[in-house]
């Protein structure tokens, strides 16, 4: 079974490139514009979130806060992805455990959920 990450953005074209090169990397991007996470959560056994700051909707940081306080969720690792100059700040006051600022090099986020890829996703999520 590949690794399943989750990634959060509303940019479609971006979801795009990042799961074409994820799948290189034997991963499964499910992909959500920030609503259906708690669904997404308990449908997948997801090892890592890859988060967008800026939502049209609302801001990822707000959501990595939650998702961070939520003890079923708090252990999933976060890397929150932005253009916004301080991503490396709000991703420290959220909680993420790292970050990736825009535009980026794919590489760049290949390395970063390589390292934070939690490996005991299937464990931490089967409740069957």
């Amino acid at each position: 079974m590949k690794k399943q990450i989750l990634y959060v953005e509303d940019d479609g074209d971006m979801l795009e490139v990042v799961a074409e090169f994820m799948q290189f990397e034997d991963y499964q991007v499910i992909t959500d514009c920030g609503r259906s996470i708690a669904k997404k959560l308990k449908q997948y056994a997801i090892g890592l979130i890859l988060l967008d700051e800026n939502l049209n909707w609302g801001w990822g940081s707000d959501l990595c806060r939650e998702l961070k306080a939520n003890e079923q969720t708090a252990h999933i690792p976060i890397v929150l992805i932005s253009a916004v100059q301080n991503i490396d700040k709000i991703a420290e006051l959220c909680g993420a455990d790292a970050y990736v600022r825009k535009p980026f090099d794919i590489y760049d986020v290949i390395d970063v959920v390589n390292l934070h890829f939690l490996n005991t996703a299937a464990t931490a999520n089967s409740d069957e």
